[in-house]
């Protein structure tokens, strides 16, 4: 939920930044995808690194403790 005001919140400032400054709303929009995007994929990456490794230790502890 913390993610989402989060959101509703830079989606109105740009929205209120675009009728003031005369900026291409789509464009701007276009950015903030592609930003996270950027954001969301980097993090999915080093979870998936985070987890191999927690768990390739796991595994190696529970081999040895036979």
């Amino acid at each position: 939920m913390f993610w989402g005001v989060l959101i509703g919140v830079l989606a109105a400032g740009v929205f209120g930044a675009s009728m003031m400054m005369d900026i291409d709303l789509m464009a701007m929009y276009t950015e903030i995808g592609i930003g996270i995007g950027i954001g969301v994929g980097t993090a999915t990456v080093i979870f998936a690194i985070g987890a191999g490794v927690v768990s390739t230790i796991d595994y190696s502890r529970k081999r040895k403790s036979y």
